[in-house]
């Protein structure tokens, strides 16, 4: 079998600490990076393997785990990483100082001075589901089943045919069981086979997961829809914000940008993303208006409105292109949850925006479209610039991500730039 390699994952995770430096000239630590896995440790994970402990990293010339305590729920599963970061000689940590950590869903930082914190990062087991076995096609039946792979939401399927010139076809469908309906092509061609894939969710808990290779019904591999690498699309939690001017990247995320950081403890995207081609710019924003009593605007969001109609003191302002929430006479940044269906997302400066947004795991699309819900987080089937996509509409852990190498709930495709076939 072909080697595998591990895509997108760390690079050169390594422990060290510098020589110290004169304690008069202290320097602040801005950022620490950290991570909860080794490359080392995941390139070893085989289809059934699973990592629930591993190996946190992170450190360098001005910080350094010096401790870490690991617990796994009984219920949940999920994994608890206590990690004691201490400043190195020479530098110390403030309350501005931001804390990211690679493969964590979510993080809180306590016990903080200026050469010590305490910080406890969430994430699951990381594993690869298991290829699928016992393959078989029923002539009398009809159709192929298989035995179910623990953790599969549901099964690509390739089907192998070939017509009566001796031509091979290949045609990929979707299966929510463990079986599937052959009849259109053991009637009409003599050649038939099949060759099935797990496929994992879409939730939180599937990040860690990996998906093994096609499997055909002699249990050897598909070579024509071959897996070099086992993907895991990590999370990346970050808790505080990068100081102003600062640009600083997760070392450990290869898709990272964290030049605009997120709210504390919390692992949605922020900042602005890489846009798609052919797009406006921007992170995504949800459609929606605030809660009470709104009246429509033909230029940007629903705005609050106080009682007998007027504008209300906070909530959205502006007009066009431009617009912010405020509470408090401060205007919000981030990610704003209007309700569980309505989502925005401010820049630093709390300007809302809109088009695309790549937050370097998931695609979001923040309409773009000046109809009363500008900005507003898109989610289900959407046509934009000619082609159609499809956006998560689950409150999974990815609730607005677009869908790409992967069915819709309907059974449709959408390929790797998540144009719905």
């Amino acid at each position: 079998m072909k080697g595998k390699r591990l895509a997108a994952l760390l690079t050169g995770c390594v422990l060290c600490i510098s020589a110290a430096m004169p304690a008069s000239a202290a320097v602040q630590v801005d950022a620490v990076y950290l991570s909860l896995i080794m490359e080392e440790e995941l390139y070893a994970l085989t289809p059934g393997d699973s990592y629930v402990y591993t190996t946190p990293v992170g450190g360098g010339d001005d910080y350094y785990i010096s401790d870490a305590e690991i617990t796994q729920s009984s219920t949940s599963g999920a994994v608890t990483y206590t990690l004691d970061v201490r400043a190195a000689d020479g530098w110390y940590f403030n309350n501005n100082t931001m804390v990211s950590v690679y493969g964590a869903y979510d993080i809180s930082v306590y016990l903080r001075t200026s050469t010590r914190m305490r910080v406890t990062a969430k994430a699951y087991p990381f594993r690869v589901l298991d290829e699928v076995t016992g393959i078989t096609i029923d002539s009398a039946d009809k159709k192929a089943s298989w035995a179910p792979v623990d953790g599969a939401r549901n099964y690509s399927v390739i089907i192998c045919y070939a017509d009566q010139n001796g031509n091979v076809h290949r045609t990929r469908k979707s299966s929510g069981s463990t079986s599937i309906d052959l009849k259109n092509y053991l009637d009409r061609y003599d050649y038939v086979d099949v060759a099935v894939r797990p496929l994992k969710g879409s939730s939180t808990k599937d990040r860690y997961t990996a998906e093994p290779n096609y499997i055909n019904s002699a249990g050897g591999v598909d070579e024509e829809y071959y897996v070099e690498s086992y993907e895991f699309r990590l999370p990346t939690s970050v808790y505080g914000s990068l100081p102003n001017g600062s640009t600083g990247g997760n070392p450990f995320d290869p898709n990272a940008d964290y030049s605009d950081s997120g709210s504390s403890g919390s692992p949605l995207p922020s900042g602005s993303g890489s846009p798609l081609p052919g797009s406006s710019s921007g992170p995504l924003g949800n459609n929606g208006g605030p809660l009470g009593n709104t009246v429509p605007s033909s230029t940007g969001p629903l705005i609050p409105t106080a009682q007998g109609g007027a504008p209300a003191a906070g909530g959205w302002q502006g007009s066009g292109n431009n617009w912010y929430y405020v509470v408090n006479g401060v205007r919000a940044t981030g990610w704003l949850s209007i309700t569980p269906e309505e989502w925005y997302f401010l820049d630093n400066s709390g300007l809302m925006c809109a088009g695309w947004f790549n937050d370097g795991s998931e695609v979001y699309l923040l309409n773009p479209n000046h109809d009363g819900s500008y900005g507003k987080m898109l989610t289900g089937y959407q046509s934009y610039n000619g082609y159609t996509y499809y956006f998560n509409q689950s409150h999974d852990g990815s609730f607005g991500a677009m869908y790409k190498n992967r069915y819709t709930p309907d059974g449709r495709w959408a390929d790797g730039t998540g144009v719905v076939r």
